[in-house]
């Protein structure tokens, strides 16, 4: 039996109220948006941050020294992890919909945590990746601020040291 058939069985539940009725049919339209948002969001944040980091790479910074390296790979690992969790996500947000469906159906939903502990995973992964992706671009940041040069293009490196000419004063 597919989720269709399911869906017009558990409609027709005389038993089932009105509002419940219609809080099902929006969990239902929930988790299809869900279901269709999930490449869109991981093709944007996963082709954005690369894209940002491969053109800083390649075009601010290009055959020179890399000074801290180590901001890079700590943004690298924390936009894999932000789109991980992401992923997870959306996966514990489908099962979540799908558990409240079925608490709906079987009556259950007022005695059980609504989307069972499927629900606490998706908000925790939800917390996970909002706070790995901005932790990300700080990573991010730092990395390009210890990479620029000063205003004549030279790289403000610890040690050096840079002396500006002055034009003497001319006397009135």
């Amino acid at each position: 039996m597919n989720d269709t058939t399911k869906e017009s069985q558990s409609e027709d539940n005389e038993e089932m109220s009105e509002d419940m009725k219609l809080y099902r049919r929006g969990l239902i339209e929930t988790q299809r948006k869900l279901n269709e948002s999930y490449d869109k969001l991981i093709i944007t944040l996963s082709g954005g941050s690369l894209a940002l980091s491969i053109t800083f790479l390649k075009d601010i910074i290009g055959s020179n020294q890399i000074n801290q390296p180590i901001y890079l790979l700590s943004a690298w690992g924390l936009f894999v992890l932000s789109l991980t969790a992401v992923l997870g996500e959306i996966l514990f947000g489908i099962k979540a919909h799908k558990n409240a469906i079925t608490q709906v159906d079987d009556g259950s939903i007022h005695d059980q945590k609504v989307g069972g502990n499927s629900s606490f995973w998706s908000t925790l992964t939800h917390w996970v990746a909002a706070i790995s992706l901005v932790l990300g671009l700080l990573f991010i940041s730092a990395f390009a601020f210890s990479n620029l040069g000063d205003t004549d293009g030279k790289k403000n490196n610890p040690g050096t040291e840079t002396t500006t000419q002055t034009k003497p004063a001319e006397k009135p």
